[in-house]
Formats: structure tokens, C-alpha cells, sequence
């Protein structure tokens, strides 16, 4: 189960945001439809919850604080286990677990949705 969320805080200065894409036959698909409705973290937005199945999925997750700096975790699982786990902070992107192979289909979901990365730390 994963927690799809769209929020922001009242006064715009806190924010959310998480995607799920599916990757089919190298082609990267965006997960939006199914899962049932929960309360969102922040007041402004909407969030649910996912089942994911059998398959290769992409789980990114972004915070933006009140200093507009955005922290990230990204997941990338295989049939219900996470390969590998990665934190985005500071335009950089640290693995934390997992086999680092599974990075270039992280790259190419990154690379479509225009979000800069500097460095990547993969050790």
C-alpha cells in the first residue's frame, strides 16, 4: 500500500507531493486511477491510497519546507519489496539501500519529469 498525496498547507508555505509511475516494457506510465480515499497531510489537497501488484514501480515523494528547499525519497519496487531506496536533498540524490543498478529507470522517470539533479552518490 502506498500513500498518494497532493497537498498543501493553508498558508502555501508547506507542501507535498507524491507520484507513482509503473515502468511496462520500458515505457514509464503514470499510476492514477484506484485506491480509495484518505485524509491528506496537509488542509489543501487530496490523497489515497494504492495496492500495488506484481510489477516495477517507481514511488517518489517530495516535501518543500518553508525555506522553498524540497527534501526526497525515492523507491523503486519489484513485486512488492523495495530494491532500492534513494533520498533527494540539495539537487542530490543518495542511495540509502538497495541494488544501485535499478537507478537508470529512476533517471528516466527524473529526466520526464524535469527534476534537476546535480550529483548521484550510488555507493
Amino acid at each position: 500500500m502506498l500513500y498518494i498525496d497532493n497537498s498543501k498547507s493553508k498558508s502555501g508555505k508547506h507542501a507535498i507531493r507524491s507520484l507513482l509511475f509503473e515502468i511496462k516494457d520500458s515505457k514509464v506510465i503514470e499510476v492514477k486511477s484506484g485506491g480509495r480515499q484518505v485524509k491528506p497531510i496537509y488542509n489543501i489537497g487530496d490523497a489515497k491510497v494504492i495496492d500495488v501488484d506484481k510489477g516495477l514501480f517507481i514511488y517518489l515523494r517530495f516535501i518543500k519546507n518553508i525555506y522553498n528547499r524540497i527534501n526526497g525519497k525515492i523507491l523503486v519496487i519489484k513485486d512488492n519489496n523495495i530494491v532500492l531506496e534513494l533520498n533527494y536533498r540539495k539537487l542530490k540524490i543518495k542511495r540509502v539501500n538497495g541494488d544501485g543498478s535499478f537507478y537508470e529507470k529512476v533517471k528516466v522517470v527524473l529526466d520526464s519529469l524535469k527534476i534537476p539533479v546535480k550529483k548521484v552518490n550510488l555507493k
